[in-house]
């Protein structure tokens, strides 16, 4: 019998041998063992900001890579520029493109493709999945203190009207946390066309070494983008009162990077900053922490996150600021610590309270291996986006 197709489209997608381990690789080598999968993304590399060579196949996979100019920094008309040109080509693409797709597996955003997609559905006889990995324009935004008041979300109300009609083409919704899904659902989708699978990983990097008092210094890490949504000057900060028994990282880059070495240097140097590297070499390096630092801005829409993926899955404790009532849940069942968002004070007085009890570091350390096993690991949650292909394509079977 012939294998039904299906379409991934993952703008940002990063490969095996780039910074980061996307969940879109993840799951098009999943459905590979059912499906002939296509997966359509940028020639340009969002994370290492340079353009991509050809790329035939991955495992198995036909890859396609559309090209767009590409941008130096995040936020910016040079973003905006770029995206819009990948969202013509990839337009493009589908009017032009001979194979009839059964299902098509968008990552959101962009709000773009997504868009397309949605208006192309009909006409083309694929069922539309959208993953929801973030959530445009309010993620964008919410940073921004301006923008994030009332008369804020009414100039962005045209933005917020186009996300909505975008949404609602969606014949089924995956996403990230439920805090993302509750806002992408305008439908009210029935609850078999609904799943929250976090982000996750292919492996778990755990610290098989539970007694760590023989090391001088609790080591506390940061991993990820150093931009607007994630308060780190208040961890650089906090480091000037308790480097005596705190070792404080940063593993990553962004547009912040250069502003928070000049801070630190003024400060007398007590953070790390260890760049951008290959995903498996940060997460062993993040697994030989003690615990792990989640610094969101109080105004930040960031829900259950890449970098709280990766801190459950190195099995770590974590310390957080983070607001969103999902993530403060998850780390209410014991794994996690709150401290006050912008208060380098309650900061460094957390830190050196978990630096002087290591027996409480290995409770809350165990509670997050746990966690991460039950709903970390992608050999386990992504059955349930698998699942839910199987079911899409068996009624576009029946039309």
């Amino acid at each position: 019998m012939k294998r039904k197709q299906i379409l991934i489209v993952a703008p940002y997608v990063t490969f095996p041998d780039e910074p980061g381990a996307n969940r879109f690789v993840a799951i098009a080598r999943v459905l590979s063992k059912k499906y002939d999968v296509t997966l359509v993304t940028s020639g340009f590399c969002h994370i290492l900001k340079s353009h991509r060579g050809e790329r035939a196949s991955l495992d198995g996979i036909n890859v396609i890579l559309l090209d767009e100019p590409g941008y130096k920094v995040n936020v910016g008309f040079g973003r905006l520029k770029s995206h819009h040109k990948f969202s013509k080509n990839f337009q493009r693409f589908m009017l032009k493109n001979t194979c009839k797709y059964d299902l098509v597996y968008s990552a959101y955003p962009l709000i773009k493709t997504n868009y397309i997609l949605g208006k192309l559905k009909e006409k083309l006889g694929f069922k539309l999945i959208m993953d929801i990995q973030d959530i445009w324009p309010e993620s964008i935004f919410g940073p921004i203190p301006l923008l994030s008041n009332y008369f804020g979300k009414l100039i962005l109300s045209p933005i917020t009207n186009y996300a909505n009609y975008t949404y609602a083409h969606a014949d089924a919704l995956v996403a990230v946390s439920e805090t993302y899904m509750n806002r992408a659902d305008v439908n009210h989708l029935d609850n078999q066309y609904k799943e929250v699978v976090y982000i996750g990983a292919d492996n778990l990097y755990f610290n098989s070494k539970t007694n760590k008092s023989d090391q001088k210094k609790m080591i506390a890490t940061y991993i990820g983008t150093m931009a607007g949504s994630y308060d780190l000057e208040t961890i650089v900060r906090a480091s000037t009162l308790c480097h005596d028994q705190v070792e404080i990282q940063f593993i990553g880059t962004g547009p912040h990077e250069e502003r928070l070495k000049k801070l630190n240097s003024e400060l007398g140097g007590y953070v790390k900053f260890n760049g951008i590297m290959p995903y498996d070499h940060a997460m062993e390096k993040l697994k030989y922490s003690d615990i792990a630092i989640n610094p969101i801005h109080l105004t930040a829409q960031q829900s259950i996150t890449n970098k709280l993926s990766d801190y459950f899955c190195s099995g770590l404790p974590i310390l957080s600021c983070q607001e969103n009532l999902e993530v403060q849940k998850l780390l209410a069942v014991g794994g996690g610590m709150h401290y006050k968002s912008g208060n380098p004070d309650d900061l460094a007085q957390k830190l050196i309270l978990l630096a002087k009890d290591r027996a409480e570091l290995n409770r809350m350390s165990a509670i997050n291996k746990k966690i991460a096993q039950d709903c970390f690991l992608r050999e386990k949650s992504y059955m349930k986006i698998m699942d839910l292909v199987d079911r899409l394509i068996e009624e576009n079977n029946q039309l």
